[in-house]
């Protein structure tokens, strides 16, 4: 009984906040919704050098949790970044977006931010806002070119990015269009963008990115 009960208020909640979601108004920029964000998590395609990053938005920290598929466990705590090589050791320097992009929420919104997109655009493309216009491309593939193993320029062409929005007006899918830039090659561009594909989740929570951060940090301090 007291597992219904649970269930049922979870059900009026996620309702209540959709209907608030949806009643925002049309002139609300996503840029200011997505600073009222405390978690994030992104997972990643094949492309990159790491599986899943999760965000403290707040807190200004990162980490690559150790049961990523691929990619050193790492952290980021403010402008110091601890990795481990497992066996070979550990290192803890100060870094910065140049040295581990990765570790940073705006490599990956930076993009999207620079759109400076309002509710009412999100609900006119119904939640599916597709980029085309060479100047913010260019935005996507420089993004791609920090992030990735793909050097995109020498194979395709950026023609379009699609980033999915929730309910709540918040990004939630980035994919990436290539078109081979010689047709002869056997680069498949349906195959590369799948790998370059960004998935983001706002579920993280306090207790499981501390989690997943102290242990991280734990093993790299004790490997030092």
């Amino acid at each position: 009984m007291k597992k219904i009960w649970i269930l049922g208020i979870t059900f009026c909640v996620t309702v209540i906040l959709a209907a608030c979601a949806k009643e925002l108004p049309g002139t609300t920029k996503i840029n200011d919704l997505l600073k009222e964000e405390s978690y994030v998590r992104i997972v990643l395609g094949e492309a990159y050098l790491q599986e899943r990053v999760n965000f403290d938005m707040e807190e200004n920290r990162a980490v690559v949790p150790k049961g990523a598929k691929w990619g050193l466990p790492k952290y980021r705590d403010g402008d110091v970044a601890g990795v481990s090589y497992g066996e070979e050791g550990a290192e803890v320097y100060d870094t910065d977006t140049e040295t581990t992009p990765e570790l940073y929420v705006s490599s990956y919104l930076d993009a999207v931010k620079n759109l400076n997109l309002t509710v009412q655009d999100v609900r006119d493309s119904g939640y599916n806002v597709k980029v085309v216009e060479k100047e913010e491309l260019e935005r996507f593939e420089n993004e791609l070119t920090l992030l990735s193993g793909m050097v995109v320029k020498d194979t395709y062409k950026l023609t379009g990015v699609s980033i999915r929005f929730d309910d709540r007006f918040r990004p939630i899918k980035k994919e990436f269009q290539f078109e081979k830039k010689d047709k002869t090659m056997v680069d498949d561009e349906n195959v590369d963008s799948e790998k370059c594909t960004q998935e983001y989740s706002y579920d993280v929570g306090e207790v499981k990115f501390t989690t997943a951060f102290d242990k991280v940090k734990k093993e790299i301090d004790k490997d030092m």
